[in-house]
C-alpha cells in the first residue's frame, strides 16, 4: 500500500532523526545514547506539534506555529477548514433558530417544548398571553405544576388523537384547546389556541336554532290544523286535493325537522344526561324490533339478536333515540330484499350496540362526515324516503351524554355496521338490579 506524501514525509524525517543519531553514536561513541537523544527529541517535537493541535481544536485562534513540512501544516489546515464549515453552519443554525423564535413568537397559538419529565424547554410569546407563563422563571419547571386544571393534567399523562378543552386561566368566560405532538427524541410539542370565539360563536347558533325552531312551530300548528281541515272539507273541489295532500306533507315534514331541531339542541345544552336511570335495553329493543316487523313486507328484513340481559345507566328517552334512529336509518336504505341485524351484547370494556344492514353502504370518504346536522350522502334519496339529516347528529350527541362512541363501518353498495359501544361504568347487570330492588 503506497503511503501519502504527507506521511511518507514524516517517516522520511524520523529516518533522517535515527540515522544521524547512529552516525554521531558510532563516531564519537555510546551509540546507544545518542538514539536516545534523537527519539527523545523527536518525541518533544512531536508532543509540541501534538500540544498545538489540541489548542487548535479547543478553540484556539492564534497559535505559534514555526515552519513545518510534511504532515503538521496539511493537518493543521484541514483542522482550521473543518472550524471554518463548523462556524458557518453554526451562523447557519443561529438564523434559523431567530427566524424560527421571530415565526413562532407572531403565532396567535401557543407553542410549549416539553422534555421527558414534561419540564418546560422553550414556549413562545403566545404561551405567556394564554397561560401566563413567565420566560424568567417557568422554563425548567413542569407544565403540569403551572397549568392544574384536571382534564389537561390527565391528557398530558396519557396523550389521545383527540385535543382537550380546558377553561382559560386569564379569562374566566374564554376556553383553550391543547392537543400533544410527539417529535424528536422523548420530546413533545404543545399546542395551545384559544377557541373563546369559537365556542362563543357556536352558543350563539345554537341557541338561534333552538329560538328559531320554538317560534316556527306554532305558526306551523297552525297551518298544519288549517290544511288538515281543507283535506276534511268534502266540498272542496277534486282538483284542489292533491295540491293540499301535498302541502299536508310538507308540513307534517317540516314538523319533523323542528322536533329534531329542538332536541339536537337540547342535547348540545351540556355534555352529560341529567337522570342515570336503570334503562332495560334488551326490553326497549324488542319493542323497537317489533314496530318494525309489524310492518310485515313493506321494508328488509329486521333481526333482533341479544347475547345479553345487562341494562345501562342513562336517559331512557335519549336512549330510545340512540336505538331507534340507527334502526330507522338501516331500514330506510335498505332495500326491502335486503336484511338488517340488531345486535345487543356486553364484553369486557362495556356493553356494545350493533346495527349491520345490506343497504345502499356509504362511499369511505363521506363517513367523517354523515353525523354532521343535514348532511345527506343521496339528498335526493335520503328525501324519498323521509329523513329529515338529524338523525345522525341525534345519535352522536346523545351518545356523548352517555360516554359513548360511535363507529361506522361501510362500503357502498355493499351495506353499513353502526356500532355503538357504552362503558362499563354505564353498564349493569339483572343481578345487580335485582338485588337493588
Amino acid at each position: 500500500m503506497t503511503l501519502p506524501n504527507r506521511w511518507a514525509s514524516q517517516f522520511a524525517w524520523l529516518a533522517i532523526w535515527v540515522i544521524a543519531a547512529l552516525s554521531l553514536g558510532a563516531w564519537f561513541g555510546g551509540m546507544g545514547w545518542w538514539l536516545a537523544g534523537a527519539l527523545a527529541l523527536y518525541l518533544a517535537r512531536l508532543l509540541r506539534r501534538v500540544y498545538l493541535l489540541d489548542r487548535v481544536l479547543e478553540g484556539a485562534t492564534r497559535v505559534p506555529l514555526f515552519e513545518m513540512q510534511g504532515l503538521w501544516p496539511e493537518m493543521f489546515a484541514r483542522v482550521e477548514k473543518i472550524r471554518a464549515k463548523a462556524r458557518s453552519r453554526k451562523k447557519k443554525y443561529h438564523k434559523l433558530l431567530r427566524e424560527v423564535r421571530e415565526s413562532t413568537g407572531a403565532l396567535s397559538d401557543a407553542g410549549i417544548i416539553l422534555n421527558a419529565e414534561n419540564e418546560i424547554v422553550w414556549f413562545n410569546a403566545a404561551a405567556t398571553r394564554l397561560l401566563g407563563l413567565n420566560p424568567a422563571t417557568d422554563v425548567g419547571n413542569r407544565l403540569d405544576n403551572l397549568v392544574r386544571h384536571p382534564d389537561f393534567i390527565a391528557y398530558l399523562a396519557r396523550p389521545t388523537p383527540e385535543p382537550v378543552t380546558v377553561p382559560s386561566p386569564s379569562d374566566e368566560s374564554g376556553a383553550l384547546m391543547a392537543q400533544i405532538v410527539p417529535y424528536g427524541k422523548e420530546q413533545r410539542l404543545v399546542i395551545i389556541r384559544d377557541i373563546t370565539r369559537e365556542i362563543k360563536l357556536e352558543r350563539m347558533r345554537r341557541d338561534f336554532v333552538a329560538n328559531a325552531s320554538h317560534e316556527l312551530r306554532s305558526p306551523l300548528t297552525v297551518i298544519g290544523g288549517y290544511l288538515d281541515a281543507l283535506a276534511e272539507d268534502e266540498a272542496m273541489p277534486p282538483t284542489w286535493r292533491g295540491p293540499i295532500g301535498e302541502m299536508q306533507r310538507q308540513a307534517e315534514r317540516m314538523t319533523r325537522i323542528l322536533r329534531d331541531l329542538i332536541e339536537l339542541s337540547r342535547l348540545e345544552s351540556s355534555d352529560r344526561t341529567d337522570s342515570d336511570e336503570v334503562v332495560d335495553v334488551a326490553r326497549m329493543l324488542e319493542l323497537i324490533v317489533g314496530e318494525f316487523e309489524s310492518h310485515g313486507g313493506e321494508h328488509a328484513a329486521v333481526s333482533l339478536a341479544l347475547d345479553s340481559d345487562v341494562s345501562l345507566l342513562g336517559n331512557e328517552s335519549e336512549l330510545h333515540s340512540i336505538f331507534y334512529n340507527l334502526v330507522n336509518n338501516a331500514v330506510r336504505f335498505t332495500p326491502p330484499t335486503g336484511t338488517v341485524k340488531v345486535e345487543w351484547r356486553a364484553d369486557e370494556d362495556g356493553a356494545v350496540f350493533e346495527v349491520t344492514d345490506t343497504g345502499i353502504g356509504i362511499p369511505e370518504e363521506q363517513i367523517p362526515r354523515i353525523t354532521e346536522r343535514f348532511y345527506r350522502v343521496d339528498p335526493g334519496r335520503s328525501r324519498a324516503v323521509g329523513g329529515t339529516g338529524l338523525g345522525l347528529a341525534i345519535v352522536k350527541h346523545a351518545l356523548q351524554r352517555h360516554d359513548g362512541t360511535l363507529q361506522i363501518r361501510s362500503r357502498e353498495s355493499h351495506g353499513s355496521t353502526f356500532t355503538c359501544r357504552f362503558p362499563s361504568q354505564r353498564v349493569v347487570s339483572r343481578t345487580a338490579v335485582a338485588e337493588a330492588v
